[in-house]
């Protein structure tokens, strides 16, 4: 794959005085501002500007890539390094990015339509490869990932059509940011004794612990459960929670889109989340919704779309959200970090599509959800006490167990570009899975991630001597391991361990002669 961007820096004013800073920036630029995030291996396929001269106030640029490290994010780095260079000295700020051609060709088994896709000029099969040219493009065009969005189409069509083991393009910044191959595992459990077999599911269903829910994804979990669930809830409190000193609050669960946009999420996993429109003021609308209702007794869908907004909220799909949020445009001290709080006041709604199966892929679950702020010392350290205990938990419970390196982490899928500043970690995330007995893969019940300055990038979160701020969150997904200690231990409580039979209250299910 190859990328060939022909671009305009406009910059403030006439830059001649400047040339010579403007020369060096471009020769380190080349040897190590372009190299960022793109492994050792890849380095050909980093960035690289091959031509560019300086004509008054213009700086025109021609740069090449390869895939990892593409020519249109290589002049997005560019720009703030630019202005501090040439800002404090000059004077010189910069005013534009312009893209004037921009060529990029994909192999490809056959022609690919793209005509519909905004921004592109022509489109040709030749010698078999795609080459795609586009439209100017301004800076917001990039910063919106248009041109990422035709190639990903292109390589998805590609793959699909060649069935080809090729590394999607939601992956690649995942894959260069992360040090150990995701998927790794990295830790293990002794083995235990399991008294379970079968579904825990349908033996939950059978004996009244849940019942289904008409929405899908959804079920009714009763007392048992319930029980159950506090009684582990109130372990993690107890053991990692207090323990590492984090305190409780309760968060909203309806997230403006503005606030999604923020973190990246809506360009990563717009799919994945349900979206909420508030009714129109229109009595006289909502009338003959009623009206309707009443003469077919059957809800009028259509009538009611006509009822709503435009969708201007989700429902919360980390629960990590309104934190980043609270601290948004606002000063810190180092000496005052590191900040931890947690929330567990409800659920966490997620869209599986058709993804969603029994108690471990539900469309809204409960989670306690960490998160925490602080120097990227104390981030990291947070991170791996919050799970070193995890583990040692499952330990006590005798709960089979196993991490590896997580190959998804959710604020990463909207970040294209990597723009100077923004710092990642060598491990993103950490997915914690207990053994499910019979099942290829465990059920991932610990998600423990550090996000380097993602958000304090996104949210302008400071500290006040400039100092560079991370953040990190833990979810532990109760819901999730319930099913794993289900799968393992059964509905017997003789066959608990004691820390956790010790703490279940003694409940009863409602008698119903119909059920279950």
């Amino acid at each position: 794959m190859k990328f060939t961007l022909k671009g305009e820096v406009l910059f403030s004013k006439e830059a001649d005085e400047a040339l010579e800073d403007i020369t060096k920036f471009i020769e380190e630029a080349n040897q190590d501002l372009f190299l960022k995030g793109v492994a050792p291996d890849q380095r050909d396929d980093a960035s690289q500007v091959v031509k560019w001269n300086l004509a008054g106030n213009n700086l025109h640029l021609e740069i090449v890539s390869g895939r990892r490290g593409r020519a249109h994010d290589a002049l997005l780095r560019m720009k703030k390094p630019l202005t501090q260079i040439l800002g404090p000295q000059y004077h010189i700020g910069v005013r534009k990015i312009t893209v004037q051609d921009y060529k990029i060709e994909i192999p490809s088994p056959e022609m690919i339509d793209v005509s519909q896709m905004p921004y592109v000029e022509t489109a040709q099969f030749q010698n078999g490869e795609m080459v795609i040219e586009f439209e100017k493009l301004e800076e917001g065009d990039l910063r919106k990932h248009v041109v990422d969005r035709v190639v990903k189409h292109v390589l998805a069509e590609t793959e699909r059509i060649a069935s080809a083991e090729d590394e999607d393009a939601d992956d690649i910044l995942t894959r260069q940011v992360t040090k150990i191959e995701p998927g790794t595992v990295v830790g293990r459990s002794p083995k235990f004794p399991v008294f379970f077999e079968g579904d825990p599911t349908e033996e939950a269903a059978k004996q009244g612990w849940v019942k289904k829910f008409p929405g899908k994804g959804q079920w009714f979990y009763g007392p048992k459960f319930t029980a159950l669930q506090r009684a582990i809830e109130d372990i993690f409190l107890e053991v990692l929670v207090d323990k590492l000193e984090f305190f409780e609050c309760t968060w909203p669960k309806l997230i403006p889109i503005p606030v999604m946009n923020k973190m990246r999420y809506l360009e990563g996993l717009p799919e994945g989340m349900y979206y909420c429109s508030a009714p129109r003021r229109d009595p006289e609308l909502f009338k003959k919704f009623k009206n309707e209702l009443l003469i077919k007794k059957e809800v009028p869908i259509d009538r009611l779309k006509d009822g709503l907004k435009d969708p201007s909220y989700v429902l919360a799909p980390a629960q990590c959200e309104p934190f980043y949020e609270f601290f948004s445009h606002e000063v810190l001290d180092e000496k005052d970090l590191p900040i931890k709080l947690f929330d567990k006041s409800g659920w966490t709604y997620r869209w599986e599509a058709g993804g969603a199966k029994g108690l471990d892929r539900v469309h809204e679950f409960q989670r306690t959800e960490l998160v925490w702020l602080g120097t990227p010392q104390q981030v990291e350290e947070i991170r791996d006490a919050t799970l070193e205990i995890s583990q040692e938990l499952a330990n006590q419970m005798e709960l089979e167990w196993y991490t590896e390196i997580g190959d998804d982490p959710f604020y990463l899928e909207g970040r294209k570009v990597e723009e100077r500043g923004i710092e990642f970690p060598d491990v993103p995330k950490y997915e914690m899975r207990l053994v499910v007995p019979g099942a290829e893969k465990g059920v991932a019940a610990v998600s423990a991630n550090v996000h380097g300055t993602h958000f304090t990038e996104g949210f302008s979160i400071k500290e006040t001597h400039n100092h560079t701020l991370w953040t990190g969150c833990t979810g532990i997904g109760t819901t999730r391991w319930l099913f794993g200690f289900l799968a393992q231990k059964g509905f017997d409580e003789a066959n608990w361990p004691e820390m956790v039979r010790e703490r279940v209250r003694k409940v009863r299910t409602p008698e119903v002669l119909t059920w279950p």
